[in-house]
């Protein structure tokens, strides 16, 4: 069970955070001293070509997909070695709901979307900056969500916001807080038609609008009617888990819409 430190003398503000003067690239989060080699520290590729990726199922099935052209993955390169060919992985979890299940066996489970997949062909992704949808040392995924002490409960989810690598903004009301399936569908996905980044203020711009997420109309027609501000709090705080699960993780708190939202970015 997560037990909840509360921000205590921040000295940083992560998205756009100050080393402590004690030592550089370290920073205070929850009154204690975080390495910045805790923190996420994700890379972004595009897809140069159309790319085939193998999916692998629960009932041991295999299937080649094709990445399409310009399609954005969260990921790393490697090298290789005398004796390991390059290579990269990536979150293939991170692309959007639709072409992760387009095709998949009826009642199978998709495994690869839980980890990094790896790709044979490290020459076909090119690393650029990330992108301005994405929140910065987050995998894209924020949810609304109410901690608790008590090791008899659980944490609760009511909804949860997922930014995927390629460019959707998917939307997702949970009937039961106590018992969340991430992957399941969502009652919304929509194209991010244009994103800017100034500060600590994302603006997401849609054609459509996606209701109970405040987002609000600034154009007639076209597709940029909609827009939805994602706001980095600069309150970033950290979890400790109970003996039966002790994980320590560090999140951010956002404001999307008006509601709080908050996202992991890094762990010990």
């Amino acid at each position: 069970m997560l037990k909840v430190i509360a921000l205590a003398s921040l000295l940083v503000t992560l998205g756009g955070m100050l080393p402590s003067q004690a030592q550089a690239k370290s920073y205070q989060i929850g009154g204690q001293v975080v390495q910045d080699y805790d923190l996420n520290d994700y890379k972004y590729y595009k897809v140069k070509r159309p790319t085939p990726v193998v999916f692998l199922y629960a009932n041991n099935t295999k299937k080649t997909r094709q990445l399409p052209k310009g399609t954005v993955v969260i990921g790393n390169k490697f090298k290789g070695s005398a004796v390991e060919k390059p290579t990269i992985s990536f979150y293939l979890g991170q692309l959007d709901y639709k072409f992760l299940n387009k095709g998949r066996p009826k009642h199978v489970e998709l495994l690869s979307t839980s980890d990094a997949i790896g790709s044979r062909r490290p020459q076909d992704y090119q690393r650029i900056a990330r992108p301005a949808y994405l929140p910065a040392l987050s995998l894209g995924t924020l949810r609304q969500m109410k901690f608790t002490t008590n090791p008899n409960q659980d944490n609760k989810v009511y909804s949860q916001l997922k930014i995927t690598s390629n460019g959707f903004a998917e939307f997702t009301r949970f009937k039961n807080p106590n018992a969340v399936n991430g992957d399941q569908r969502p009652q919304f996905q929509v194209k991010i038609q244009k994103a800017t980044n100034r500060g600590n203020t994302r603006q997401l711009y849609f054609a459509q609008k996606v209701p109970g997420w405040g987002m609000q109309r600034v154009h007639q027609s076209g597709k940029l009617k909609y827009r939805l501000t994602v706001v980095n709090q600069h309150r970033p705080f950290r979890t400790d888990g109970d003996p039966d699960d002790p994980n320590t993780l560090f999140w951010s708190r956002y404001t999307v819409g008006g509601k709080t939202l908050v996202t992991i970015i890094g762990k010990p």
